[in-house]
């Protein structure tokens, strides 16, 4: 899953956990739960790539790396 795609999952399971009328149930709490933990990883993922440029660098192993998990667009398998 992309950076992007983990905040459009988080988007949608945040509109689920806040759609219930009156007490939450256990779907609507795991819902909100699962929308932070997407929040996370997608912020995770525009941290990690959004340190290039400005003079700032990283490893190149790492940015590979970053890049092939998180990337929007992921380099070519090699076979």
């Amino acid at each position: 899953m992309t950076g992007p795609e983990a905040y459009s999952e988080s988007l949608r399971l945040a509109r689920k956990a806040a759609d219930y009328e009156g007490e939450p149930t256990v779907a609507h709490v795991q819902a909100g739960q699962l929308s932070q933990t997407y929040a996370l990883l997608a912020l995770a993922a525009a941290t990690a790539l959004g340190r290039e440029g400005e003079g700032r660098t990283q490893p190149s192993k790492d940015r590979a790396a970053w890049f092939d998990v998180a990337a929007e667009c992921r380099k070519a398998a090699t076979a």
